[in-house]
């Protein structure tokens, strides 16, 4: 009987497990995106005991190993209060010290040092998207292993195990350098690749960073670089270099409560408060100037049935879809945020009303024609086909106050829905059917 009913229980946990695991987000992704995301992850995982086959494990390997680990959880920790924004690039730091694993101890150590902070990160920081956080780490882990396997077969023979005196030092960090700037560039170039898979339209230019994102960069390669010289000095003096590196992660994360405070952090596009204050500035300009301005509002039909039919988080997914498809055919004309729950804001400064309805136009045609597929959630793999409702207003004399702008774009904007939805209608009157 003991034995009967172990084997039970035994085949309830294993039957759980599986189940478990046929849950995970990754497996509602469309192909090739899953197949690639899962070959990423598969390299790396197998590529750690291959390395430990042809490592010889030392004590002294050990400890420093477990101390830059140690180093990278006091990293998450000193911030893990602060949320990080939805579809924003972000900016932890911690290659500062993959990179001097990479460089002070043999591959195996790199290609695994990322493993524990991202189950560290996902156990301390819940509701993260595990499998994308387990796919950037397994980038990460394959970069810094190369990396590292790179140094030790060519950099270290070439520049010395320690960094020297004079000339030497100079040679031996510029080859730490060159790492550095190779890891970045594997790194990037496989989460990249996963972006062009998920989304075929995405611009490797915006992919990569803005001018500010690549200035971060640069810092945080000279934090590395300079600590991976300060550890093979002493490694005892990498007690030193961890209040700089917290002190520039606390600068990142204050611009990011900064963006914070402006952004909604459903579609990353500006808050109504933040939206209202720049557009009256713009309001107020073009009212001085007399010069043209247009505002578009943009409302999801049918909004409600997605949130019914597939929860809340679905229905977040919905208006980061529309929200990132009103952002690209803009092209970073004019300003753009999220007033309601499925209602968008448009400002258009120098533009007059047959401009403002051909961008209208456009919109609502993307929209309409770009279905949007859930990717995460208990609902991956759902596919929406949604339109929208479009009011527009024009500046003009009598109109004195972005209030009564927003007013009139409202009153074409319900014009719109009762005329069937799917619509364009600008104020006065006149309404363009889908």
């Amino acid at each position: 009987m003991a034995s009967h009913y172990l084997l039970r229980a035994g085949t309830r946990r294993i039957s759980h497990a599986a189940r478990s695991v046929r849950e995970w987000q990754i497996w509602g992704l469309p192909e090739p995106l899953r197949g690639y995301l899962i070959a990423v992850i598969a390299v790396a995982l197998a590529s750690i005991p291959l390395a430990l086959l042809h490592t010889q494990l030392r004590v002294s390997q050990l400890i420093l190993f477990l101390a830059l680990v140690a180093c990278g959880v006091i990293t998450i920790e000193s911030t893990r209060a602060i949320r990080e924004i939805h579809g924003a690039i972000v900016r932890d730091l911690q290659p500062v010290w993959y990179l001097v694993i990479a460089v002070m101890l043999p591959p195996v150590y790199a290609l695994a040092a990322p493993m524990p902070l991202v189950v560290y990160k996902l156990w301390r920081q819940p509701g993260l998207v595990a499998y994308r956080r387990v796919f950037s780490n397994a980038t990460i882990s394959i970069a810094y292993g190369c990396v590292s396997w790179l140094f030790h077969m060519i950099g270290r023979p070439a520049a010395g195990p320690a960094p020297g005196t004079g000339a030497h030092v100079l040679a031996w960090t510029s080859v730490v350098a060159a790492g550095g700037v190779l890891a970045w560039t594997i790194n990037a170039g496989l989460v990249v690749a996963a972006i062009k898979l998920a989304d075929p339209g995405a611009r490797i230019r915006e992919l990569l960073g803005n001018r500010e994102g690549m200035i971060s960069d640069l810092i945080e390669l000279t934090l590395a670089v300079s600590l991976s010289l300060v550890v093979a000095i002493n490694p005892v003096l990498m007690a030193l270099a961890l209040p700089s590196v917290l002190l520039y992660r606390r600068y990142l994360m204050q611009a990011q409560l900064v963006a914070q405070a402006r952004m909604d952090d459903k579609t990353g596009l500006l808050n109504a408060g933040t939206w209202r204050r720049e557009a009256e500035v713009e309001f107020i300009r073009a009212a001085h100037r007399r010069a043209p301005l247009a505002l578009i509002m943009v409302d999801v039909d049918h909004f409600r049935s997605v949130s019914e039919t597939a929860g809340r988080e679905a229905g977040d997914q919905v208006l980061r879809g529309i929200a990132r498809t009103l952002t690209e055919n803009l092209r970073g004309k004019g300003i753009v945020g999220r007033l309601g729950s499925e209602e968008f804001a448009i400002l258009l400064p120098q533009t007059g009303e047959a401009e403002a309805r051909r961008v209208a136009e456009r919109l609502r045609d993307h929209i309409a024609g770009e279905p949007v597929a859930i990717e995460d959630g208990s609902h991956a793999g759902f596919v929406f086909r949604l339109t929208v409702s479009i009011g527009i207003a024009v500046l003009d004399h009598s109109r004195r106050a972005l209030a009564e702008l927003i007013g009139a774009a409202d009153t074409a904007l319900i014009e719109a829905r009762s005329s069937g939805r799917n619509r364009v209608c600008l104020v006065p009157g006149t309404v363009e059917p889908g």
